[in-house]
């Protein structure tokens, strides 16, 4: 992995952490191991992978297609989960 892309990792992550917690504040979680925490953390990082989905399209002037995220996304998952 590049310099540039450990950098934008890191900012996500980052941004990340705060959405969890903002979140869990919000919803009045205090456990942030614990099931509730858990979906909280499966929402942010879905919400995180498709913002920088529309981004990428957005910056190569492709149309925004959220039935393609989430098939691309959903075929992505059972491959890892066939190769785990």
């Amino acid at each position: 992995m590049s310099t540039l892309h450990k950098t934008a990792m890191e900012a996500v992550l980052a941004a990340a952490r705060e959405d969890v917690a903002e979140s869990l504040k919000d919803q009045g979680i205090a456990d942030a191991h614990g099931e509730d925490a858990d979906d909280i953390v499966l929402d942010v990082a879905i919400l995180h992978a498709y913002r920088v989905f529309v981004r990428i399209c957005e910056q190569f002037g492709h149309e925004v297609d959220e039935g393609l995220f989430a098939d691309l996304a959903g075929e992505l998952a059972e491959e890892i989960a066939e190769e785990g």
